[in-house]
């Protein structure tokens, strides 16, 4: 029985690793996947690994622009710390702004490697969800998805959700800004009856500062309420701020180009100037048939079926991500050939499409750019939303302006929530819209921007 139960972890830990490798590549951006093929030929000698050169200056022009980006979306006064602190102007070298201080995934994933009671498994699907993890600290997919994806059971993928969100910050692996919001009671000074009944049932009300409805609801006075709504204010609804999120990269490689082509229709062409050739040694391969040494066959061996299998991952992931630009040049035909704005799209309606989960989709474009013209463009951005209406068409924008209205209940009043957060906070929840949508939403809703919310 108990070698049963041995042979059942050593297989359910082998399907987990080979599935979280096929994952991870299909979710690492081309750049990045360069690099992982680079260390497995270091530690595979069965696999070869051609590196195509990516020129030094290709790689400072692409370093500089998204420098120059992502110092345009930040607040005066960061930009111009910035900008002062590496020499004065925009021109300037750059390359303090662009390194990456420790991510918020692997200040996670350090405070897994300290638990002692995890088996390897275990372990491994806690890394897994991490990495599954959107830009907010939310797991925006579904959870049978990611189980299915992984191969393991539903019953253990949850048991390891609850180790995520064990960890610190609270509120990290929230599936919505409710349930965020209530871990943080559960682990908080915060946590008492009146709170968790709000938070369940009383955001729509406290975003409408509806006093004596909640003074109905909950059952207590006003002042009561008053309380309950200031404790609720100072939780955070975005577990990763304060945090590097892996939103921002060095720099940028698109995957493919989308252009024009000669009969007028968009053609898709992938990047192959970015990726190595990757093969099998017939050198080292040969002495698998040759070594005498039952060691040295058995390793081969080994890292044989590896190769092969890390070979079978990069044609997945190449095929993947072609069928799935193709879906999306079609879908947003007009955004490509007319520049016309974007028509509302979700990730489920091109999951449907290309016969996939969501999660993998959303895996898919994590990190990922396409060139467009002379434009580098985001894929994540070509989402437009993630909720339906009932007759299945876009979203409405009342849907969208009522989670608006709630995060915004819901922030600290001496640190309210700027347009880009409630951005990020907004994708946590499965809505992708950008900044200006927000700031075009929240105005609507007569709600001035957090300069003037501050308290």
């Amino acid at each position: 029985m108990i070698l049963d139960q041995s042979l059942s972890q050593t297989y359910r830990l082998t399907l987990t690793q080979k599935m979280r490798q096929s994952l991870q590549i299909l979710q690492l951006p081309a750049i990045s996947l360069r690099d992982f093929l680079q260390e497995a030929s270091m530690s595979n000698p069965v696999l070869e690994v051609e590196d195509p050169p990516l020129g030094e200056e290709m790689v400072e022009l692409q370093k500089a622009a998204v420098a120059r980006e992502e110092l345009r979306d930040l607040p005066i006064e960061r930009r111009e710390q910035i900008i002062w602190e590496n020499g004065g102007g925009e021109d300037r070298n750059f390359s303090n702004f662009a390194s990456q201080p420790e991510s918020f995934s692997d200040y996670l994933n350090s405070q897994l490697g300290q638990m002692t009671g995890l088996d390897n498994a275990m372990q491994a699907m806690c890394q897994y969800l991490v990495g599954c993890l959107n830009s907010a600290g939310y797991l925006d997919c579904p959870l049978n998805e990611l189980a299915e994806d992984l191969g393991c059971d539903h019953f253990e993928l949850e048991q390891a959700l609850y180790v995520v969100q064990s960890l610190d910050p609270p509120g990290v692996g929230a599936r919505s800004l409710s349930e965020c919001l209530l871990l943080q009671l559960v682990q908080g000074e915060h946590f008492n009856a009146v709170n968790i009944h709000l938070v369940r049932d009383g955001l729509p009300l406290l975003a409408k500062n509806d006093l004596d409805g909640l003074s109905r609801l909950l059952g207590v006075s006003k002042a009561d309420v008053k309380r309950a709504a200031a404790d609720i204010r100072s939780l955070n609804p975005i577990p990763s701020s304060g945090f590097y999120t892996g939103s921002r990269t060095v720099y940028t490689i698109p995957e493919a180009t989308v252009r024009r082509g000669a009969q007028g229709g968009m053609v898709i062409e992938m990047n192959s100037t970015v990726l190595p050739q990757v093969s099998i040694s017939r050198e080292n391969c040969a002495l698998l048939e040759s070594t005498d040494s039952k060691e040295a066959h058995l390793y081969l061996k080994e890292k044989l079926a590896e190769a092969n299998t890390l070979i079978s991952s990069l044609e997945e992931r190449q095929n993947t991500m072609f069928r799935l630009l193709d879906v999306i040049v079609r879908l947003q035909e007009g955004f490509f050939t007319r520049d016309e704005d974007l028509r509302p799209m979700t990730m489920a309606q091109v999951a449907e499409t290309l016969g996939v989960n969501t999660s993998t989709v959303s895996r898919a474009v994590k990190d990922k750019y396409i060139q467009v013209g002379s434009r580098i463009v985001s894929l994540r951005s070509l989402f437009t939303t993630s909720l339906q209406s009932e007759e299945g068409s876009g979203v409405s924008s009342a849907s969208a302006k009522l989670q608006i209205k709630k995060l915004i209940a819901a922030e600290p009043p001496e640190k309210p929530l700027s347009d880009e957060v409630l951005s990020s906070a907004l994708a946590g929840m499965n809505i992708h819209l950008s900044r200006r949508t927000v700031a075009k939403y929240r105005g609507e809703l007569g709600i001035p921007p957090a300069c003037r919310r501050k308290k």
